[in-house]
């Protein structure tokens, strides 16, 4: 079942659900999304509807770093 485009929340992480406090959107930011590489193996994980809508939280990124099989693991994918 496809998400309607109006209830995507950019700050909710497409993996966890939770805030991802990015502030990419806010002009002249200092967001954490600023200095961290996303692997482009976890970016083709995002579910189609949410990609370029919502940012991957920092503890995603870093956990899916950390241990990529683990992570899918976890996450359902």
């Amino acid at each position: 079942m496809r998400k309607c485009a109006s209830s995507i929340n950019p700050k909710i992480c497409p993996f966890c659900k939770k805030e991802n406090l990015c502030e990419a959107h806010i002009p002249n930011n200092n967001c954490w999304c600023n200095t961290i590489q996303v692997p482009k193996d976890l970016r083709v994980l995002i579910p189609q509807e949410l990609q370029m809508k919502a940012c991957i939280c920092q503890s995603c990124i870093l956990a899916f770093k950390e241990n990529k099989e683990e992570f899918i693991k976890e996450m359902s994918i």
